[in-house]
């Protein structure tokens, strides 16, 4: 994985079978469709497995636990297969030719190797897997078996399994086989979710090969067993469909149980659906559609750059609940137990943008799940006595008030509701999607800007409102006074609120009419428009350092080159609290405000602060790496911002085969797309528009990428001398600053950058 060159920059392999590294691989080979997370676990069991599948937004909390979590479905996919009675596991038994790999243009995850029993026996075994992008229901799985050089009985036994690792969530409610196909139901003990799985099973053999049928019913959960005498050069092929529902799917809310399982049920007895090969082909064509996009392409020997992009818009669209505006996308998206499945900040600004620019829908949709969760942001504030709606550090289900299960960080991680207000205000200015406000994204900046007014604390002596003792990005320095992050972004949220009040009021009256019965304007415009005049916003120091917060330049420093490197943790050496008194960054802070806020800063103060914060930060966290690739590239440093986009790429598909045991790294991820687009192309909002300044790193020949910008589709392609920028969908015209002065766009553009801004 680590190579630069890549057999394919589609194709994630694992070359050879380490029972230590399963569930690493099980989460960069996940599978899914925003629904449903389907972790690549094998067929046959190992201690080391883990959970398979959660359904997004399906949050419970277990008995005891500190907070709810996405439970982890019933065991859909595992088979025992027994070869002349000896039961196939490979940390046991002894295989050759073993390959699997995961094919991201279309999301099918095969895996094949020759097994040899201890009596001389060889089967040849091939497994397929996918989950259907088109129909968020179904996965689908398929086992070959082919006995190689002697005739052997196969003796399998598959159905729906209980049994599972972690905190048990369920009840069981309902079990029943039907002829090949297994229907079994259980229940969420504290939120009352009802899933219903649903599996049909096909056993195909040569003609007049006998194959032996048994029900079993045991405690374990439903299974049906096949047994077969397979005679040499002969091939076996199990195939299952399954699909996966619940009473909390939008489709399903108001049916019984009975009116769900039968409607499942009928789904997979109808005689036109219920093959591999017909799902697996819708799906196929949703991924293209993707692709169409999605796909960055670039130009390089190394392929491993253009591998690990694709991975991450892989990832991105699999992990999206975007079929719910009540759900969000988790921390490790669905591919794992960590952080429960809840969301963070991550999402608006490490995540969002690529669905704003890919699939404006899809981002609507990820907002349109904050306006949801106002109710419980209200509860909230009024709970840490501020008015409005304060965010959630920790999101999970849309009424759960805070799902971070240590408080003393939620407490005061205050930026997230500037951040959500932030995500409105990015989709907008880059959709013009008038819609979502009046009906969403007003609402959301009224409320969240009502919140930071309450929050506000008036320093009598400077005459000026400051934001003190929060947690900014950099979660290692707490009780930060006016943390440059948070006090810019709040001054944003308010300035937006009093921009959209008077949109409201000069075009859209009767909106405004309906919005003045749930919001005092005559009481709170004017504290908006105090608050944004007298709200502290650090400045650049003489030497052209924006100050992280009021005290982070004065704190201790200490070596930080064996933290930095990875040898040492620093919070083992320094626990809590001391670390925070440290000048040490856990992660990028200010430098994600100033590709948030680009125009609001001078070049030089960019570059001074790059320099000054890079060597204070250990990049503890995920989310840091690609934000100083892109700082990196911004100030003309372009070696150290691939460097920084390479060790970012490696975080999951790096030679640490620990570093996604629980999950991908979601926000990572989105950062990985922004690097390329942001970064490298170079493509970035300011107040007047669009501009496109690219720094290709010297490894890359070209680059390629679409956006969707102003409901028009562009494409983008640089290389280290030449810019071209195309219409693909849409006639209106478009000015774009660039090197060389704004340039107006009528259908395409080619421009000799790198040559006094000729146009050819």
């Amino acid at each position: 994985m680590n190579n630069k060159k890549t057999k394919s920059p589609w194709i994630i392999n694992e070359n050879d079978f380490d029972q230590g590294n399963v569930r690493k691989y099980e989460s960069i080979l996940c599978q899914g469709n925003g629904y449903m997370g389907v972790r690549a676990v094998t067929e046959e069991t190992y201690p080391r497995n883990t959970g398979q599948i959660r359904i997004a937004g399906t949050f419970d909390r277990a008995e005891n636990a500190a907070t709810t979590e996405l439970p982890i479905c019933a065991d859909l996919l595992t088979a025992k297969i027994e070869i002349n009675g000896e039961v196939l596991e490979l940390s046991r038994g002894n295989f050759s030719g073993y390959t699997r790999s995961l094919n991201l243009q279309n999301g099918l995850l095969e895996r094949s190797f020759r097994y040899h029993t201890a009596c001389g026996t060889d089967v040849g075994f091939r497994f397929e897997r996918f989950v259907s992008l088109y129909n968020k229901h179904v996965l689908g799985q398929r086992i070959y078996m082919r006995a190689e050089n002697k005739a052997v009985k196969l003796t399998i036994s598959t159905g729906i399994g209980v049994k599972r690792n972690g905190d048990n969530h369920f009840s069981e409610t309902f079990s029943e086989v039907f002829e090949n196909i297994i229907q079994f139901s259980e229940t969420t003990m504290q939120s009352g979710i009802e899933f219903t799985y649903t599996k049909a099973i096909n056993i195909s053999v040569p003609d007049r090969i006998e194959v032996i049928r048994k029900d079993d019913n045991s405690e374990d959960g439903p299974k049906l067993i096949y047994e077969v005498v397979l005679p040499i050069g002969c091939e076996l092929a199990v195939e299952k469909i399954i699909r996966i529902a619940t009473n909390r799917d939008l489709e399903n809310i108001n049916k019984t149980p009975a009116e769900i399982r039968e409607q499942e049920r009928g789904f997979l007895e109808a005689a036109e659906f219920g093959k591999f090969a017909y799902y697996f082909k819708e799906s196929a064509l949703a991924w293209a559609k993707v692709w169409a996009v999605s796909d960055v392409r670039i130009d390089s020997e190394n392929t491993f750059d253009q591998l690990a992009l694709r991975f991450a818009v892989y990832h991105l669209t699999i992990m999206a609940p975007v079929h719910d505006p009540r759900m969000n996308i988790g921390a490790k998206g669905l591919s794992g137990k960590g952080y429960h499945g809840h969301t963070f900040w991550d999402t608006e600004i490490y995540m969002l943008p690529y669905f704003i620019h890919t699939a404006p829908n899809s981002a609507r949709s990820l907002l349109e799940y904050r306006y949801h969760c106002l109710g419980a942001a209200r509860q909230k504030a009024k709970q840490y006595g501020y008015r409005g709606a304060m965010y959630p550090w920790e999101a999970a289900w849309i009424d759960d008030v805070e799902a971070c299960p240590d408080l003393k960080f939620a407490e005061f991680e205050h930026h997230i509701t500037a951040c959500v207000s932030y995500g409105v205000y990015y989709y907008y200015e880059m959709t013009k999607d008038i819609e979502f406000m009046l009906r969403y994204g007003c609402e959301i900046i009224f409320y969240t800007a009502i919140f930071w007014c309450s929050r506000l604390e008036f320093n009598e002596q400077k005459q000026r409102y400051e934001i003190t003792d929060v947690i900014g990005p950099d979660e290692f320095t707490h009780h930060a006074n006016n943390n440059a992050f948070t006090n810019y972004l709040a001054h944003l949220n308010i300035r937006l609120a009093i921009r959209w009040h008077d949109i409201l009021r000069t075009e859209h009256p009767h909106i405004n009419d309906i919005f003045s019965q749930r919001f005092d304007f005559m009481t709170e415009y004017p504290i908006w428009v105090e608050c944004a005049e007298k709200l502290y916003l650090p400045s650049p120091l003489a030497c052209g350092i924006l100050p992280q917060d009021d005290n982070y330049m004065s704190f201790k420093e200490i070596d930080l080159t064996p933290y930095r490197s990875g040898y040492r943790k620093l919070r083992k050496d320094y626990p809590y609290p001391s670390y925070s008194e440290l000048k040490v960054s856990k992660q990028a802070d200010v430098m994600v405000l100033f590709i948030l806020l680009e125009d609001e800063f001078a070049k030089d103060v960019k570059s001074q602060s790059f320099y000054y914060y890079e060597p204070f930060c250990v990049h503890e966290s995920s989310l840091s790496l690609c934000a100083y690739s892109i700082l990196s590239a911004d100030v003309g440093q372009d070696a150290d911002a691939y460097a920084l986009y390479e060790r970012a790429c490696r975080i999951d598909l790096g030679e640490k085969m620990d570093s996604s045991n629980d999950g991908i790294h979601a926000a990572s991820l989105g950062g990985i797309w922004q690097c390329s687009v942001f970064g490298f192309l170079g493509i970035r909002l300011l107040r007047d528009g669009l501009r496109i300044a690219p720094r290709l790193p010297l490894a890359w020949n070209e680059v390629s990428a679409k956006m969707w910008y102003l409901g028009q589709l562009l494409e983008f392609t640089a290389n280290h001398r030449m810019l071209t920028v195309e219409i693909i969908a849409g006639s209106n015209p478009l000015s774009i600053k660039t090197p060389c002065g704004v340039k107006t766009v009528d259908k395409k553009m080619i421009l000799d950058y790198k040559n006094a801004g000729t146009d050819l």
